[in-house]
């Protein structure tokens, strides 16, 4: 096999492993919060902004959430439709399908830049909650309740915590419910330390280049080898 059929049977093996690699693992799950009196727990990773409810639902700005109907819903206190925690008795987000003031679902949360972290203190976690991570219409990931109650010992609220993986980044979050329970406060954000990866055909296409340019160069250097023979 001469070197340029090497290098183009190497190029397209590396692009079939890029459209098939699994994106499964593109988040990684932690449980640990910082309990605050009467307001839950609050994220414990430096460097996060917070956004605690208490003035609304951000529909402006860097971080931007939206819904159907009538738009998220914040509420307060306990109620047979909604209950956050014991702990917290500050206003929280309800998603819901009762599609009024009580919830709404689903609910989008966008942010202007990507992010590297994402955490929310979730309360009574349950099947029927779902958390799902977005690189613009991408979907890296999605989380069940059943995530939360298979890895801690109660069903009371607990504080997660959503990490991408080193070249992973997300910049939408979308919280949905099936039922009419999925309270959470305190979400946390951190924009990402750095910015995104190459996508794998550019990286791809600097490598075939490098390549290239290596095998013509050894080429030219074989001519003025055979010329000095002569």
């Amino acid at each position: 096999m001469t070197s340029i059929k090497k290098l183009s049977a190497l190029i397209m093996g590396a692009a079939v492993f890029s459209v098939i690699s699994d994106p499964a693992d593109a988040i990684t799950l932690t449980f640990g919060g910082t309990p605050v009196a009467g307001q839950g727990q609050f994220s414990s990773v430096p460097g996060v902004t917070t956004i605690d409810f208490e003035s609304g639902a951000p529909t402006s700005g860097f971080a931007i959430y939206s819904a159907p109907g009538p738009g998220p819903a914040v509420v307060s206190g306990n109620s047979v439709s909604s209950i956050i925690s014991a702990d917290d008795n500050t206003r929280y987000l309800a998603v819901s399908i009762l599609g009024d003031a009580r919830g709404t679902s689903p609910v989008t949360i966008a942010f202007a830049n990507p992010l590297d972290y994402f955490g929310l203190y979730w309360g009574t976690p349950s099947p029927n909650n779902t958390i799902s991570f977005f690189n613009g219409d991408t979907l890296l990931q999605s989380f069940s309740g059943d995530a939360i109650v298979g890895n801690v010992t109660t069903n009371a609220a607990v504080y997660a915590n959503f990490f991408a993986e080193p070249g992973e980044f997300f910049n939408k979050v979308v919280l949905s419910d099936t039922s009419i329970a999925f309270e959470s406060d305190n979400h946390a954000y951190k924009v990402a330390a750095s910015t995104p990866v190459p996508e794998p055909a550019s990286s791809l296409s600097v490598f075939a280049g490098v390549v290239a340019g290596a095998l013509v160069k050894r080429k030219q250097q074989r001519k003025v080898v055979d010329r000095s023979d002569r």
